[in-house]
């Protein structure tokens, strides 16, 4: 983190995308400042984070002074008509950078960085720019059509794109399809589910993404989609696609990932899936609880203290979670804070051959 901020001050943005010890405009997003905010929201503070939030926040409201620092791949692209229309229209084409165009999928991603910003601004007691970069954290809402209930490409004058197939590929969408990227709402999941027609719907629809073979492990916007099930009171479907996920995605030897270990994130989810826990929304330091793989496991916590795990069946077969148990007090929610966990002590999970219908853990 303090690599981060020094980067920024000297550079004057904080880095998007750093790489070769430079600026680039190689992917979409603004997460460098999602990883300070999750950091801190962790407790780890042994950096200056005023110094942090002044670098986030000029980031997500500045254009570079110059156009050779924009090119340079300082700032967020499209920023001028996303802050404009509250999305990126088809219009602003974005051609200066790696990825150009991906309209729809920056607005997701850029919506997301501004609904973390706006976390850790009311964390930090800036009560107005906590209600601005809220409010733009729901600019998702601009690119996720209502009528069609799928991301999908708009033009300035707000019309949406057509022809549109949810299934096709387009140059307003990164690496994917429309399919993938409309559940990338991961800091208000209750409002896609809501704006899908609701928990029914929404179950549904998962269930149609992963029956035509529409999501994409090897693609990191996808990595959090089996946990939605939890939000949507079918914690058992997040059980058995997790554990599917796990075997068909992952082998032994060369070419065993499903996608590049890009920052070592295709690893990661196979770790923490292992361990019976996934954090959807990085800014947001909770674990969202799917199916473990062992039947014991233990971590040494940096604090010193030990988180012991039982999960007895898990290794013979058994997937589904009925009910997880911390320190002998239920798990209500089918969420670990990040907070519990580095609590220590024993975690037991409940393994059953057959589903649990219960949506809260209780």
């Amino acid at each position: 983190m303090r690599s981060l901020i020094s980067k920024g001050e000297q550079g004057g943005f904080l880095p998007i995308f750093p790489a070769w010890n430079s600026y680039t405009s190689e992917m979409v997003g603004d997460h460098g400042s999602v990883a300070i905010v999750d950091a801190y929201r962790k407790g780890i503070k042994s950096f200056d984070i005023e110094k942090a939030y002044a670098l986030m926040r000029k980031n997500a409201t500045e254009i570079p002074a110059s156009h050779e620092e924009y090119l340079d791949g300082k700032g967020r692209r499209g920023l001028d008509s996303y802050l404009k229309y509250g999305y990126v229209p088809l219009e602003d084409h974005i051609d200066d950078a790696f990825h150009k165009n991906e309209q729809v999928s920056r607005t997701l991603e850029y919506a997301y960085d501004d609904a973390m910003l706006g976390v850790l601004a009311k964390d930090l007691g800036k009560a107005s720019d906590a209600q601005l970069f809220s409010k733009r954290g729901e600019n998702w809402r601009n690119v996720i059509d209502p009528k069609t209930g799928f991301a999908r490409g708009r033009h300035a004058d707000g019309s949406w794109v057509d022809p549109f197939d949810p299934a096709g590929k387009y140059t307003w969408i990164t690496e994917g399809l429309p399919w993938q990227y409309t559940f990338f709402v991961p800091q208000n999941i209750p409002g896609l589910i809501a704006l899908e027609g609701g928990r029914e719907k929404f179950v549904n629809k998962l269930d149609q993404l992963f029956k035509d073979g529409r999501y994409e492990h090897g693609n990191e916007p996808s990595h959090h989609i089996a946990y939605l099930y939890d939000a949507a009171g079918a914690p058992w479907k997040t059980q058995k696609q997790v554990r599917l996920l796990m075997k068909s995605e992952y082998r032994d030897g060369p070419g065993g990932l499903a996608g590049n270990d890009d920052a070592g994130q295709m690893s990661a989810w196979y770790v923490l899936s292992a361990l019976g826990w996934y954090q959807v929304c990085p800014g947001i330091p909770d674990y969202w609880i799917g199916s473990p793989s062992f039947d014991d496991m233990r971590i040494q916590l940096p604090n010193g203290r030990v988180l012991h795990m039982a999960a007895k069946g898990a290794e013979s077969g058994k997937q589904y979670v009925s009910k997880a148990v911390l320190n002998g007090r239920r798990v209500i929610g089918w969420k670990l804070t990040y907070a519990q966990i580095m609590g220590g002590g024993e975690l037991v999970y409940v393994m059953s051959d057959s589903p649990s219908v219960s949506e809260n853990g209780s």
